[in-house]
């Protein structure tokens, strides 16, 4: 009961909750980036070749879709602290099984625990954030999104430089249960008086599920991470097979294209509460669509161009998530995870096609599946922004 008073007048510090969000982020920002980095590593210790790398890959990215969804039901039922909580134990598990492992099998099955661990953090970070009482929920979740960016610049550049020197990649994830293991601590030292709005009001699932919003959400969030995952998997293939530009061009305009992303979503959150968030959504996908089609039309004179879009596509994910919560409301948790999951499967597959499509029409033409994703994300938001004032009147009378 106190709690809930301390919540309703302010007296409650969110500060501990901000500090757990963004750490966690640091430690899916790691997870992230090991596993590309250490690919040549588990290839020479394994002996297994590119395809057996995709399964490994595969394995991971579907326990992280799946899981999210998993994570957002656990959420309802058991709350954000005991679903963080489990999240640590799996991937401490998990992380154990990879220092330990000298088989493929095994290299496998700690990639896929440890997805399962980091898309309880996913989900976690992204439903309890939006329901923190802070001044502008939309600087949090952009300020915790610019967490991962950050962290994703950094561990790329020393994970480099300490393989370079013959540190073990097995070394690496030690550091991470050891992270994971202090930030089990803390999380259980701290409060977490926030329950979901499914606790205090019951939904209808079979209501949910007619409800177009949901759908819409899902291909907002689905083509955005595909586009943005897009760039992550093929954006230095693309310069290298059809500029011939050399390790250092290729890194300058990938960095600089996530750089501004970083530097967006530090800023972005100010934009987004001056402006609003559909509007802000709207402008932002326009000018991210705009940049990265003309900027794949130019070739090699439109690199620039299409980096520059990068700052543009910062705010989208966080905002899209923020308004999910102010319109799903009750069903925040459950849509959230679904939302994540449906939209992982689909970036995996848009992601999958643009491979085969490097192979039959070319990369070139291929890589305007970036451009056409981020559209089809700003068209989403469109038709959200316009549904979705009825869809909260319906929600209310209720």
């Amino acid at each position: 009961m106190k709690n809930t008073q301390d919540l309703q007048t302010g007296q409650f510090s969110n500060t501990p909750i901000v500090i757990l969000l963004v750490l966690m982020y640091v430690i899916v920002a790691m997870s992230d980036n090991f596993k590309g980095i250490f690919v040549p590593f588990f290839k020479d210790d394994f002996g297994i070749n590119n395809t057996q790398v995709g399964y490994v890959l595969t394995a991971g990215f579907l326990a992280y879709a799946v899981f999210q969804y998993v994570g957002g039901i656990f959420i309802e039922k058991i709350g954000y602290k005991k679903v963080i909580a489990t999240g640590f134990m799996i991937g401490m598990a998990s992380l154990a099984l990879l220092i330990t492992c000298k088989t493929y099998i095994i290299l496998i099955v700690g990639l896929f625990g440890l997805n399962v661990g980091m898309a309880m953090f996913n989900v976690g970070v992204n439903t309890l954030g939006p329901v923190l009482t802070v001044a502008s929920t939309a600087v949090l979740m952009n300020f915790v999104n610019f967490s991962y960016g950050a962290s994703n610049t950094a561990i790329q550049k020393i994970v480099g430089t300490l393989l370079n020197k013959g540190i073990p990649w097995t070394q690496f994830y030690i550091f991470m249960l050891l992270c994971c293991g202090a930030l089990l601590v803390y999380l259980l030292l701290i409060k977490i008086p926030y329950v979901p709005a499914s606790e205090k009001v019951k939904y209808n699932k079979k209501d949910l599920f007619k409800n177009k919003v949901m759908y819409l959400y899902i291909a907002a969030l689905g083509f955005y991470l595909a586009s943005e995952y897009g760039i992550g998997n093929w954006f230095v293939n693309y310069m290298g097979e059809e500029f011939n530009l050399d390790a250092d061009k290729r890194a300058f305009y990938a960095a600089l294209f996530f750089g501004l992303e970083t530097v967006g979503r530090l800023f972005g959150g100010f934009i987004v509460d001056r402006l609003g968030s559909f509007k802000s959504m709207l402008l932002f996908g326009c000018a991210a669509s705009l940049l990265s089609a003309v900027g794949i039309w130019l070739g090699e004179a439109g690199l620039l161009i299409f980096s520059i879009a990068g700052l543009f596509y910062s705010i989208i994910y966080p905002t899209i998530i923020t308004t999910a919560h102010g319109v799903f409301k009750e069903a925040a948790s459950y849509v959230t995870g679904l939302m994540l999951m449906c939209g992982t499967l689909i970036a995996m597959v848009v992601n999958m096609l643009m491979g085969i499509g490097n192979d039959i029409i070319g990369v070139h033409y291929s890589y305007y599946s970036i451009a056409v994703c981020i559209a089809i994300t700003t068209v989403a938001v469109a038709v959200i922004r316009r549904n979705v004032d009825g869809f909260e009147g319906k929600e209310k009378t209720g």
